[in-house]
């Protein structure tokens, strides 16, 4: 009971040195299913209507009046995935598939973790001290050099993790701009912040390496377009591991759930990682634009309302955990179906870095299981983000 109290007050504290107001807004609402917010939107609460309107394109857009896709749609243009429906987004689904299929995202994975990983081994094993939260950025950073095809940096892995910090401002001026607009600065800063990540994209589309932007101009695409693509997927996994891993082995550690997770079991690793993604969302928030008047499960819905999807709200659905706490972690638990990988979203624009996430995560958590017992060192909430997550989390075996 106390470990559970504690890791639960750990999260709590993360979320409140991200965005105090945000984190109070999801829990005052959470036990409602829709919550009208006057001029900031409709807050969805259930997973059961917020899977309802991402399996709807039709009625509920990635662009439009105060959306995310805004920012995409000036900077990078309007065939940036993230900022497609229909047909069209389909089709560049389909031809970004076998990119992202399970066998590359292992490999991947595997290139671009298995150095970093290693090294914290041998610390680990040495009785060193390992911040994870710096490992995980360094991994991100050495994740988008590979998808880009750039050469490695000169200093290593600060530049790896200048790389990561280009994408997290970028990533977050995407939410300022759904919040306020697109304003001339924040364009200009974005445009900026677009060629310092594709930097070395042009080594990448000359070499024959087999790089995702190099196997995009194969496919067809011309370089404009296929650099656009591969800065938008590498924004949308800068968040979901290095928020997860650090967050979710914190909630394992400080719940004592760590220690039974069996150390030569890939299916238990697994459950645990779904488990505590689903507590630690890595992503809380998904926005669309309701474009056609539409009624579901008995609310209804305007044209032209901004859709604020809270996916810390939908993974806590109560309705969904009878006779049980949705704030508890159950590794292994069945899930209604409604709630299975929502956290990675649902319908046309289910991440499609998903494979790849999970593929990093089983890395680090095999890893770092295979340390045995984990003690948190020490640790510092990073203050003032866009996702709520640690600054540092350092670990020491015992």
């Amino acid at each position: 009971m106390f470990a559970d109290l504690r890791a639960s007050w750990w999260e709590t504290r993360v979320w409140l040195a991200a965005d105090p107001a945000f984190y109070a807004l999801l829990r005052l609402t959470g036990r409602f299913a829709v919550v009208r917010l006057g001029g900031l939107g409709v807050l969805v609460n259930d997973a059961r209507i917020g899977r309802a309107i991402l399996l709807d394109p039709g009625r509920f857009r990635t662009v439009g009046p105060g959306t995310h896709g805004e920012l995409i749609n000036e900077v990078m243009g309007p065939r940036g995935l993230l900022n497609m429906d229909g047909a069209e987004h389909e089709a560049l689904r389909r031809t970004l598939a076998d990119l992202f299929a399970a066998g590359p995202s292992a490999q991947l994975a595997d290139s671009t973790a298995a150095g970093p990983v290693a090294d914290a081994a041998t610390r680990l094993e040495a009785g060193e001290a390992v911040d994870l939260a710096r490992l995980i950025r360094v991994i991100t950073g050495r994740t988008a050099y590979a998808l880009l095809g750039a050469p490695d940096p000169a200093d290593g892995d600060e530049g790896y993790l200048r790389m990561y910090g280009l994408g997290e401002e970028l990533l977050a001026m995407t939410t300022d701009a759904a919040r306020h607009g697109v304003r001339p600065d924040r364009k200009r800063r974005a445009l900026e912040l677009v060629d310092a990540l594709a930097a070395g994209a042009r080594a990448g589309w000359d070499s024959g390496g087999d790089s995702a932007l190099a196997r995009l101009r194969d496919l067809g695409l011309e370089y404009e377009e296929a650099k656009a693509l591969v800065v938008i997927i590498i924004l949308a996994g800068t968040e979901t591991v290095s928020s997860g891993l650090p967050r979710s082995i914190a909630l394992l550690v400080d719940s004592g759930a760590w220690d039974r997770i069996p150390q030569d079991d890939p299916s238990a690793l697994d459950a645990a990682i779904e488990a505590c993604l689903r507590l630690v969302t890595p992503s809380p928030m998904i926005v669309r634009s309701c474009v056609e008047p539409c009624e579901i499960e008995g609310h209804r819905f305007r044209r032209g309302q901004r859709i604020l999807l809270s996916v810390y709200g939908m993974t806590r659905t109560p309705a969904l955990f009878l006779g049980r706490d949705p704030e508890a972690l159950a590794i292994g638990a069945s899930l209604d179906r409604d709630l299975r990988h929502l956290w990675f979203g649902a319908g046309p624009h289910f991440c499609i870095g998903s494979l790849l996430a999970r593929a990093q995560l089983r890395t680090m958590f095999a890893m770092l299981r295979a340390q045995g017992r984990l003690t948190i060192v020490r640790r510092r909430p990073a203050r003032r983000v866009l996702f709520p997550s640690y600054a540092s989390l350092v670990v020491r075996r015992t």
